[in-house]
């Protein structure tokens, strides 16, 4: 790949107008609430350099573009700028390419333009989004960071003698779920990191100094973010976040519902388990055999955690179950009128194996589709429709309608599995489920 950079940190009026949509998408139809903390901890001066954990591919990418009205530059790996459009098409995009060796050693070579053209974008005053882990996995877990953002911040302050003030600014980007449609997303913007005071130790040593900054940005990302180390029992710590989140949520009197009490209570779990483990080993491994016997159980009875807290009766769900079918027609209007833009993505990327790219290539198809099919659906309200009304009405009707499908499959789903538990809460299966997820909240109880 031949490297000519452009001036793409520069402010560009049609990339701020194409990028509207997008975001709009990405806001207010992907996901159902996109939450955010700490914007006041972004610099309004000087060079800043933004280090995000990297967890769900592109939508790491589109959740800070979308959350304020600028442009960042991205750096991202070099494979996927595969042909001469594509590579116009990222650039244009402002995001810059890093060779790995696995893009082969003499690849490598090219980074020292892609640097240099870094910090350029830093003595410019331009932000700059770095991934130090590198690469993605879907897994609340932050991995090892690699030492190429301090080396473009080290170098940047070099250029300018320790005048541009870098700022290293960690990010933690959480997710509901990786995978699904209309679930909440949180953004959290940590204090900066001011480079410069490192710089009496980088003249020093600058392994050391490379080092000791890596491992201010592992800490402070850290703490931004559910961060599981525990990887041999990774199953175990998302089961008892998802137990007792809930439940840390509701003696500190918030709503139980809202992703942002959700996510800083599931934090506190994971701090509580890596507590335990350390100085109760013995509770430990307890409630380590209890959190896989009640995660294998529920999976074999094909049952969801917050179904087995809850008191079904036969009543209530024969009454939500009616609601579902006197709704039913609206939700069918919804999903026959939104297939092709809402529901063939789901089709069409469950034939990719790696699901970490699935979000990613659902909302492309969203971006693509939906104008597509919303000027089709307009040229045949004013072909087939005659009354003005009835077109307003069916074109206001067509999106929210489409929502509203999605919702319903979801509310379908969850009445599904409360008459599952109404035909199974009397059989042993059941009752055991029960009790292990009450001596897992014993064992929480009164742990802080």
């Amino acid at each position: 790949m031949s490297i000519k950079f452009t001036n793409l940190e520069d402010p560009s009026i049609v990339y701020g107008a194409l990028k509207l949509f997008p975001a709009f998408v990405h806001n207010h139809i992907f996901y159902r609430n996109v939450y955010s903390m700490g914007l006041e901890n972004i610099p309004e001066e000087g060079a800043v350099i933004f280090a995000p954990n990297h967890q769900n591919a592109l939508m790491d990418a589109l959740i800070i573009m979308s959350i304020k009205s600028w442009q960042p530059v991205f750096m991202a790996r070099a494979d996927i700028f595969a042909g001469h459009f594509v590579r116009r098409l990222l650039f244009f995009m402002k995001i810059l390419p890093i060779f790995r060796m696995r893009d082969g050693k003499e690849s490598l070579k090219q980074n020292d333009a892609v640097f240099n053209k870094a910090v350029e974008v830093l003595r410019k005053r331009r932000y700059l989004v770095i991934y130090p882990e590198a690469s993605h996995k879907g897994i609340r877990k932050l991995r090892p960071l690699k030492k190429g953002i301090t080396r473009i911040a080290f170098m940047a302050e070099e250029a300018s003698n320790y005048t541009l003030d870098v700022k290293i600014v960690p990010v933690g980007i959480n997710y509901q779920d990786y995978y699904e449609f209309r679930t909440d997303v949180l953004i959290n913007f940590g204090k900066p990191i001011s480079v410069k005071e490192y710089r009496a130790q980088y003249e020093e040593n600058q392994q050391k100094a490379h080092h000791d900054l890596v491992q201010k940005v592992t800490e402070e990302l850290s703490s931004l973010i559910i961060d599981i180390r525990d990887t041999e029992n990774y199953d175990n710590f998302e089961t008892a976040r998802t137990i007792f989140a809930p439940i840390i949520v509701r003696k500190e009197g918030k709503i139980v519902n809202n992703f942002q009490n959700q996510l800083l209570a599931g934090r506190k779990v994971v701090e509580i388990m890596d507590r335990m483990k350390e100085s109760e080993p013995e509770v430990f491994a307890t409630l380590n055999d209890y959190l896989r016997r009640y995660r294998e159980g529920l999976k074999s009875a094909n049952l969801p955690d917050w179904i087995i807290r809850r008191k079904i009766k036969f009543v209530g769900v024969l009454l939500r179950t009616l609601i579902l079918a006197v709704l039913s027609p609206l939700a069918l209007f919804g999903f026959v009128n939104n297939f092709i833009p809402y529901f063939s993505p789901f089709l069409l990327t469950n034939r990719v194996k790696d699901r970490n790219f699935h979000s990613s290539l659902r909302f492309a198809l969203y971006v693509f589709l939906f104008p597509i099919w919303y000027t089709v659906l307009i040229i045949l309200c004013f072909k087939y429709l005659d009354a003005w009304w009835m077109r307003v009405l069916y074109m206001v009707a067509v999106p929210i309608t489409g929502i509203f499908s999605h919702h319903f499959y979801d509310y379908m789903k969850r009445v599904g599995a409360m008459w599952r538990l109404v035909f199974n809460k009397g059989r042993h299966a059941f009752l055991k489920l029960k009790v292990l997820r009450q001596k897992v909240v014993d064992i929480f109880v009164g742990r802080k």
